[in-house]
């Protein structure tokens, strides 16, 4: 079965002012959590959109997607036991966290009836995430439904007709069973309901693999070979071999990077800067691959323009005009350049800054010698840089 996990809409925060919580912010990608680990605290999602997911079959699915407001991290105990699923921040968020301090003191003054019924409904969301996850099916549909009318015709048949049709190279055994039983076979099976049945079997009748016709009395009946049903179906779902399964899918960061040709660092920094969250921020599989078909490798190596407005890091030089760059530079000392360019990893920025510098200056800069430097000191030096940039970037367009 195809389980579509839409977000659901935006609800008030649950917060009260004298509740004891923290907070925390997370990145498009980042994992929260993992099944099995113990359970410390619940989120409740201040922004952002979060995915819940559940490994099955060597296979990440999405059983729900959450948004500002709402509540998840909840153990069928409340905040005892582990983690039955796993959550992953769909894009940048912020949440509050509770811990079992918190919660103690928020369920010391709660009737226990109202305890009894967050238990309970905590149970059953984990059940039902559970039955989700185990019913999604990473076939075609149409083959696992000509898998079982394949099954409930050969029953039908009598022995002799099925060995027949085994054999059978000319005209094969036709079986016809009530439609009335495939729906009972289905929803005892699948747990589907009656308006997914007769749309899967809509589409079997669609593609030729069966027909309806009427039995004696006048009931509806599925007309088809049992024989070869199966191995219609797999060759007409060939046209789409995934069906759908890979939108559960998630790959982590590294095998992304190597999807696109990219250095792993790149792709954190492109995260951070919030260049790939409007078409890609939750590294599905599915996502990828169709931004790969369409606009191909470049889309992701390549960065974004931006204009001064959204400078934020001293990476945006690169998007800098040079009378800017040289004329803040001129003000900056050789020393904290040098830590600046000691820590820099990107290769246009270095050669941006360089290539914007006199001569004198640039080569006692590349003769300064830095064992070790302090990487906050430096954020702040790149962006001082980048706001005077921004700020004299600005001023000339006015």
């Amino acid at each position: 079965m195809r389980t579509h996990a839409t977000a659901l809409q935006i609800a008030d925060l649950p917060i009260d002012d004298d509740l004891p919580a923290t907070q925390l912010r997370a990145y498009a990608g980042d994992v929260l959590y993992t099944e099995g680990m113990p359970s410390s605290h619940l989120y409740v999602i201040k922004e952002g959109e979060v995915d819940l997911y559940m490994v099955r079959e060597e296979k990440r699915v999405v059983i729900d997607t959450l948004s500002r407001g709402h509540v998840f991290g909840a153990t069928p105990q409340l905040l005892n036991g582990r983690r039955t699923d796993n959550a992953v921040a769909k894009t940048y968020c912020e949440f509050y966290l509770v811990d079992a301090e918190g919660m103690d003191s928020v369920l010391d003054n709660t009737p226990k009836l109202l305890r009894g019924i967050l238990k309970t409904l905590a149970m059953r969301a984990s059940r039902a995430s559970e039955v989700i996850a185990s019913r999604v099916n990473f076939q075609p549909e149409i083959v696992t439904y000509a898998q079982l009318l394949s099954l409930v015709g050969a029953a039908q048949l009598p022995a002799p007709a099925r060995k027949a049709d085994a054999r059978s190279t000319s005209q094969p055994v036709i079986a016809r069973p009530a439609l009335a039983a495939v729906f009972a076979q289905a929803r005892q099976l699948f747990g589907h309901s009656d308006v997914h049945i007769r749309h899967i079997l809509g589409k079997l009748l669609m593609l030729h693999l069966i027909q309806l016709d009427e039995d004696r009395d006048g009931a509806k009946c599925v007309v088809f070979s049992p024989g070869d049903i199966v191995a219609k179906a797999r060759k007409a779902g060939e046209a789409d071999p995934d069906n759908g399964k890979l939108e559960y899918e998630y790959i982590s960061v590294d095998d992304f990077a190597a999807m696109v040709d990219l250095d792993r660092n790149r792709v954190l920094q492109k995260l951070a800067r919030n260049e790939l969250t409007e078409d890609l921020f939750t590294f599905r599989k599915s996502e990828v691959i169709r931004l790969l078909d369409e606009k191909g490798k470049k889309f992701f190596q390549e960065r974004r323009m931006k204009a001064p407005e959204e400078f934020c890091d001293i990476s945006d030089i690169e998007f800098a005009d040079a009378n800017s760059i040289q004329a803040v530079l001129s003000r900056i000392d050789s020393y904290d350049l040098g830590k600046l360019l000691h820590l820099v990893e990107e290769d246009a920025v270095r050669d941006r800054i360089l290539g914007n510098l006199p001569r004198t200056k640039r080569a006692e800069i590349e003769s300064e010698k830095f064992d070790r430097v302090d990487e906050i000191e430096v954020r702040l030096i790149g962006e001082g840089i980048i706001k005077a940039i921004q700020e004299k970037m600005l001023a000339r367009r006015s």
